[in-house]
């Protein structure tokens, strides 16, 4: 029972972040062009940047929901 409820947690904090991330990931893109701009960061740097991003948002959002999954169906 203490698993379920945990790992129910777990999952939507998960999808809740990576919801969030991709949610903010257009004001990231913003500013980190800004700062290429600024010649602060170089163009490699930014894309970089912006590729973890994307991808980080999409990983947890992905987790989070297979977790969701898991913690309906397979753990009663």
């Amino acid at each position: 029972m203490f698993y379920s409820n945990l790992c129910l947690v777990v999952a939507i904090v998960l999808t809740l972040s990576g919801v969030w991330i991709r949610w903010n990931a257009h004001d990231y893109s913003m500013s980190a062009e800004e700062a290429m701009k600024n010649r602060k960061l170089t163009a490699e740097q930014v894309f970089r940047r912006l590729i973890l991003i994307r991808r980080s948002g999409l990983v947890l959002t992905l987790t989070g929901m297979a977790l969701l999954i898991v913690s309906v169906v397979l753990i009663p």
